[in-house]
Order: C-alpha cells, then sequence, then structure tokens
C-alpha cells in the first residue's frame, strides 16, 4: 500500500504575533478563509521598542507550546529604519522569532497584489490613496476597514497572491538598492505558512471567488 503524502508538518504550530490590529486581522481572515487550524494570530498592542516586541513574541511562543513563531510588524508603528531592523536580526535568532516586516505599512503588501510601484514610497499615505482611488473602492488603513467593507478583504485577493510575490521581487530589488534591506518579506512568512499548515483550502468560498471545479 502506497504512503500517504503528508500535506503539512505533523503536531506542528505556528504563531504569528502583530504590531497592529490591522494586520492581525487580515491574518485571521486568512485562518479563516483558507482552514489553517494550526495557525494562530495576536495582536501585540503594548511595546517599548522592536527588541521588546521582538522578547514578547518569543514569551508568547514559550506560553503556547508553538513550533514556530513570527513577528509582523510594520515600519511606521515602530519608527525603524533599515539599518535598526537589520542590526536586531541576529538577536530575533538567537530568541528563535522569525521577522516580517512592511516598509512602510501593510498597506504595501496588498498593493503589490495589484502593481508595482514605479519607485521606492516610503510615506504610507501615497500607497493608501493608490489602493482607495484605482483598486480598493472604500479602502482605508487601520483596522476600521477590514471590520466593516474589509470583512472579505483576503478572500477578494487570493487569486492574485502569485502576481503580489513576482510584483514584491521587483519591488524588493529597488528597495534594497535605497535602503539596504526588502521592504517586505512577507513572502518568506507565507512560505513557512504553507509548511507548518499546508496548502490553502478555500474550496468552501468557491462560489466568492469565481473558483470552478477542475
Amino acid at each position: 500500500m502506497a504512503r500517504k503524502k503528508l500535506t503539512r508538518s505533523p503536531n506542528s504550530t505556528i504563531l504569528i504575533v502583530t504590531s497592529n490590529q490591522s494586520s492581525a486581522l487580515y491574518f485571521s481572515q486568512m485562518r479563516k478563509d483558507c482552514r489553517y487550524s494550526n495557525l494562530n494570530v495576536e495582536w501585540c498592542d503594548k511595546y517599548k521598542d522592536l527588541v521588546d516586541f521582538i522578547n514578547q513574541a518569543a514569551r508568547l511562543r514559550s506560553h503556547g507550546n508553538y513550533t514556530v513563531v513570527w513577528a509582523l510588524f510594520d515600519f511606521d508603528d515602530m519608527h525603524a529604519t533599515a539599518d535598526e531592523v537589520k542590526a536586531v536580526l541576529s538577536f530575533a535568532e538567537q530568541r528563535k522569532v522569525n521577522l516580517a516586516w512592511n516598509n512602510p505599512s501593510q498597506s504595501l503588501w496588498y498593493l503589490l497584489h495589484f502593481q508595482t510601484p514605479i519607485g521606492v514610497v516610503s510615506e504610507s499615505r501615497v500607497i493608501d490613496d493608490a489602493l482607495a482611488n484605482n483598486f480598493v473602492p472604500h479602502y482605508k488603513t487601520g483596522a476600521e476597514y477590514l471590520l466593516t467593507d474589509g470583512l472579505s478583504f483576503h478572500l477578494s485577493l487570493f487569486p492574485n497572491k502569485s502576481k503580489a510575490a513576482n510584483n514584491a521581487s521587483s519591488y524588493n530589488a529597488m528597495a534594497e538598492k535605497a535602503t539596504g534591506l526588502a521592504a517586505t518579506n512577507l513572502i518568506l512568512l507565507f512560505n513557512d505558512i504553507t509548511r507548518v499548515c499546508g496548502p490553502a483550502d478555500v474550496t468552501h468560498n468557491q462560489r466568492q471567488l469565481g473558483l470552478k471545479k477542475n
């Protein structure tokens, strides 16, 4: 009898600790949409700085006995520079915390589902305006949108996930020349989610996504 192929790491769990409520809501939507039962999301609403944020993520990993933890933050939230982020990478590794980030904000990741900015953008407002005016009617930064008009936001972006990855690669090449650091490394986080949780199961949402069964 042929062995059944494993689709996810057995008995593994992954925790995402976010620096803002909006990111927590987005990944909670993903957890529901993709049926990732072993993915957990926590919003860390109080932290002194990036080091404190990493330490809190490490404590949550230990208390919850999670296999993997990712600390996800926006540069805007941390008031961080690329040099400051690079300076804590080894510390995060020592604390067994994977770092994921968006520079300047999570809105960049959303925009990459539609286009690659023609230049490096440092102001979140520019990205928010591009989303609201060209791609996502009624879009607003922060948690309010994801709690109202954006209740199915992750699901609406899901078909463009591969496009977002390609756009991120192109945009990161520009950002690394300008700042010495990728503007977003969410692809690493998503790859780890797939490794731990297995492929996304969105069959129960086929009508909303407009997908057809093979």
